[in-house]
């Protein structure tokens, strides 16, 4: 039946099992407000809702508010990601600023600069070279580096842009708060060879075996079950250029005795001796 809804039917369905799975309680005016729709469309939506789960919402005339029951079953496949963020920063696709209280927070070390960002997702969409004012270790003041960008990443510490570097000749990573200025040449274009097409760690993937750190075999059925272990192991795929940093802002323990130890290092990497990545050194515990 949900795959005979048209797209907008399936939003409004989905918002009312959101506001009913996360906030207990959902009503007509949940709908109204959020989509602009009249009261008899709502209506007609709530109605349709429950023709689809009958015993997911209850309405209470106490609070003139339908109500999510214990033992619901959701109808509407979400996203985990798209669930917290909602949770955190409000709901659709609204731009704007959210001023309301949320009861979810999340917490970052800075924001990225949309300027910057935006010139940079453009080059990425119409495939432009850039040329970027970059501070760097090696050069801390900045220095111009032509670029072509196919990607941004979240490294769960900073923000970065995957890009053929021209003056390295090889792809590589740079950290978007870095760039102090974006120029685009609009006349030159990629070579093929500087297309993401030729970025094989980018394209490949690789898989973690992560498993409760050896040192912690008193609490590690806790962190299986934290992790939603299988046979004790988390096994996670990703992309092989993005490896070394997910392992580094995750605490995993990479080294092949699992010496490490601290209250942070929870996870070891179970298959570390077998896996193979350019940027492997920045996992902790790899020397």
């Amino acid at each position: 039946m949900m795959s005979e809804l048209s797209g907008y039917q399936r939003e409004l369905l989905a918002h009312i099992e959101f506001m009913g799975r996360f906030y207990g309680v959902v009503s007509r005016a949940d709908l109204t407000i959020r989509f602009q729709i009249s009261d008899a469309s709502a209506t007609r939506t709530f109605q349709l809702y429950n023709s689809l789960a009958p015993h997911n919402l209850i309405y209470r005339p106490d609070i003139r508010r339908y109500e999510w029951q214990d033992d619901a079953n959701p109808i509407v496949e979400v996203s985990v990601e798209k669930c917290v963020n909602t949770l955190t920063d409000g709901f659709g696709d609204s731009f704007a600023h959210i001023d309301v209280p949320t009861i979810a927070v999340k917490n970052t070390l800075f924001h990225v600069d949309l300027d910057i960002l935006s010139k940079i997702t453009r080059a990425i969409n119409r495939k432009r070279v850039i040329s970027i004012s970059y501070l760097s270790k090696s050069s801390p003041n900045g220095s111009t580096r032509d670029i072509i960008p196919h990607s941004i990443a979240d490294s769960g510490l900073r923000w970065h842009v995957r890009a053929f570097d021209r003056e390295s000749g090889e792809f590589r990573d740079f950290v978007i708060n870095r760039i102090k200025s974006v120029k685009t040449n609009r006349i030159e274009s990629a070579l093929p060879a500087e297309m993401p097409s030729a970025d094989h760690e980018w394209n490949q993937y690789i898989e973690l075996e992560l498993q409760p750190h050896p040192k912690l075999t008193e609490i590690s059925s806790m962190i299986a079950y934290e992790y939603r272990m299988i046979s004790g192991v988390l096994r996670k795929r990703v992309r092989k250029a993005l490896a070394g940093y997910l392992l580094d802002s995750w605490n995993i323990d990479a080294s092949s005795d699992a010496h490490l130890s601290g209250e942070h290092i929870m996870l070891h990497l179970k298959n570390t001796d077998t896996l193979d990545f350019s940027n492997k050194r920045l996992a902790p515990g790899v020397t």
